[in-house]
């Protein structure tokens, strides 16, 4: 019987091990991205400076970092105007940053009634957003041109989440590294240089 339980406790501890050498292995990947973000205020960490890229990254979340990523987060806090949305409170902190991102076409609703507050951004729906901003906007309206477009450009480069996974903190930092270091749609100029973002 000893020997049974002394098998259980070595078994947990090993599975225990691997889980937090999953993480620490998956948050040291994407560390470097995450940091040159945080450096330009668009990406925060947590009051102890943990930056949580292990953790899923919600939608009303993304529009606030889209609204940093164009050095607009001031006035996307002051937007005012009507929603659609019926999930969206009128008081919440995010909703002036969904009527700025809906103002510049850059993120849409899940449908015309509801936005998504609360639901995981997808690998897919960030891939369709960084293309809009990247100038292919009659492109992203076609979920099949958007995978193939993504993949040319190099857009979800060193991501290995399907398009249907819900994408983390940090997945979401490398893909935006990346889309920053493509060039602008007719353009020959990438779009960080476009932002005017000093990341090298």
């Amino acid at each position: 019987m000893r020997r049974i339980v002394n098998s259980l406790f070595t078994l947990f501890f090993v599975i225990l091990f691997c889980l937090n050498s999953n993480v620490k292995a998956y948050t040291t990947k994407y560390y470097s991205e995450a940091k040159l973000l945080e450096k330009s205020d668009i990406i925060k960490g947590d009051t102890k400076g943990d930056l949580m890229l292990e953790e899923t990254l919600q939608r009303q979340d993304l529009v606030i970092i889209i609204a940093r990523l164009y050095s607009e987060e001031k006035r996307a806090q002051s937007m005012t105007g009507k929603l659609e949305f019926k999930d969206v409170d009128n008081k919440a902190y995010y909703r002036p940053f969904i009527i700025w991102a809906a103002e510049k076409g850059i993120m849409e609703g899940k449908s015309d009634k509801i936005f998504g507050v609360g639901d995981d951004v997808t690998v897919l729906q960030l891939e369709t957003i960084l293309l809009r901003i990247l100038g292919y906007e009659e492109e992203a309206k076609n979920s099949d041109l958007i995978v193939t477009l993504s993949d040319s450009l190099g857009l979800n480069e060193g991501i290995n989440s399907r398009n249907s996974d819900s994408i983390k903190r940090g997945e979401l930092s490398k893909m935006i590294i990346n889309a920053l270091n493509i060039e602008r749609k007719g353009s020959t100029i990438k779009l960080k240089d476009v932002l005017n973002l000093d990341i090298k």
